[in-house]
């Protein structure tokens, strides 16, 4: 906070500092249950890293298969998360924007969900703020909160031309993006070459939820060291928005991943974003994806949601600079592997031993497990691939609980504070159960509490797909 003279107050019931699909839908939540709400967005344009992404509201099908796939997330939120999951589709299709109307399934291995218009949703969720009084800005950072001793009650912003102004409301709503742009953030959490994951993000989730939430009394959560991303190839000319899908080596999954000492680290089909994070521990953050030309021509061209097309990603990273080899033979590419400084003997040992196990129906290859499913690379040409981890958003954060109320050290609400998006933690752990869904229903939930807060009459239900 600084000493500049405050150049107005603005007084609503709800502020929701973040325009991604959480604060769009915390927004929509609460104005839609009546209350006259301010939807605040730093950056120029609306809707946060949810516009850049391909739209697949996914998560996971059942309570058991997301303990399944995350044994370290918060069951309780994840219970509610599943349980919410058809009435949150249901409301997406009464409000009209595009929802498919099959389901894809194995989605990150486990998950289902249907693929959307994500920005027709943002923009149906900004509709409806305005339409009931409210009021949607860009270019409107926080500065910090304002608290009388007692609870939270309203924001403080920079409008164009420096002016503080402040938003007084018995309610504020956090839903920043996380804080994988803050690199400061990142070593502390995650760790050693933490400060290497290539941003795959909106510039502006720099842990602004998160600090927030700290000087109001907030506790942290689990998962403060996990975070969710994909491999990318390495190096890269350049990485822009337009890049971060047809980047991305989806199909790691069906390749053979080693670092640069040439070990395996890693069970491969656990899935990308789980190797993205295990890769981001290894010497320099770098390993190098070894696969042939069945997965090259199979999954590694394959869609792997609606909408991105059927690209050959590798040939999309050797275009973009990436370092790479290609032999008629397993022997061959080893060579050419480890021109690039990578341990020759080491490196042929491993995939041999992965080889004879992968072929014996799985098991484990020098301390590293091998699935039944696993496929050794048997189909010439062979290629590899260098690789280096990436960070989309991080999985730690703000310490809430299933209505959406931020959370002390205690586990005592913070009165007017609440929390949603990748502002929360601990719901995905190692373990993804999504973006948009897990966005988009966390976000009815803290707009439902903050709107409950604020006006007596509002109910619990955070139901809304009926009304108008």
């Amino acid at each position: 906070m600084t000493d500049q003279v405050v150049q107005d107050i603005r007084e609503f019931d709800v502020v929701v500092v973040g325009s991604g699909v959480s604060g769009s839908a915390a927004a929509m939540t609460a104005a839609r249950a009546g209350a006259k709400v301010a939807l605040l967005e730093k950056l120029g344009t609306f809707g946060g890293s949810a516009a850049l992404s391909a739209g697949m509201f996914w998560t996971a099908p059942d309570l058991d298969a997301f303990r399944k796939r995350i044994p370290l997330g918060n069951a309780e939120l994840g219970a509610r998360l599943v349980q919410d999951y058809p009435e949150a589709l249901a409301e997406l299709r009464a409000g009209g924007a595009r929802v498919a109307d099959e389901p894809q399934l194995g989605i990150m291995t486990y998950g289902i969900g249907y693929s959307t218009d994500i920005n027709a949703i943002l923009a149906w969720c900004r509709d409806k703020v305005v339409t009931a009084g409210g009021e949607t800005r860009t270019d409107a950072p926080v500065l910090g909160l304002l608290h009388d001793g007692l609870r939270v009650t309203g924001v403080v912003v920079r409008e164009k031309g420096g002016a503080q102004v402040h938003y007084q409301a018995p309610a504020v709503v956090l839903t920043t993006g996380g804080f994988q742009g803050a690199r400061d953030e990142l070593t502390r959490y995650i760790g050693p070459n933490a400060d290497r994951l290539l941003l795959r993000s909106n510039p502006g989730s720099v842990g602004d939820g998160l600090r927030l939430a700290r000087g109001a009394g907030a506790g942290g959560t689990t998962a403060m060291s996990t975070f969710y991303g994909h491999l990318i190839g390495c190096p890269v000319k350049r990485f822009e928005p337009s890049d971060y899908l047809p980047f991305s080596q989806y199909y790691s999954g069906s390749a053979v991943l080693v670092n640069l000492r040439g070990e395996r680290f890693v069970d491969e089909t656990l899935g990308d974003e789980l190797l993205n994070q295990s890769l981001t521990f290894q010497p320099e953050a770098r390993g190098v994806l070894i696969f042939d030309h069945h997965v090259r021509t199979t999954e590694g061209t394959s869609e792997p949601f609606p909408g991105l097309g059927t690209i050959d990603r590798y040939a999309v990273a050797v275009e973009a600079g990436a370092t790479h080899a290609e032999a008629d033979t397993i022997e061959e590419l080893v060579d050419a592997i480890a021109a690039w400084g990578i341990d020759r003997a080491n490196l042929g040992a491993t995939l041999d031993r992965y080889q004879a196990v992968a072929n014996a129906g799985g098991g484990v290859a020098r301390a590293v497990p091998v699935a039944a499913t696993a496929r050794p690379p048997r189909t010439a040409p062979f290629y590899a691939l260098l690789v280096q981890p990436s960070i989309t958003f991080t999985f730690g954060g703000i310490r809430t609980n299933e209505h959406g109320e931020a959370l002390d050290h205690d586990g005592r609400p913070v009165p007017g504070l609440y929390a949603a998006g990748a502002d929360i933690g601990g719901l995905s752990n190692y373990g993804y159960a999504g973006g948009l869904a897990p966005g988009y229903i966390t976000g009815r939930w803290a707009g439902a509490s903050a709107a409950r807060a604020v006006l007596p009459q509002a109910t619990e239900d955070t139901s809304l797909a009926g009304r108008a």
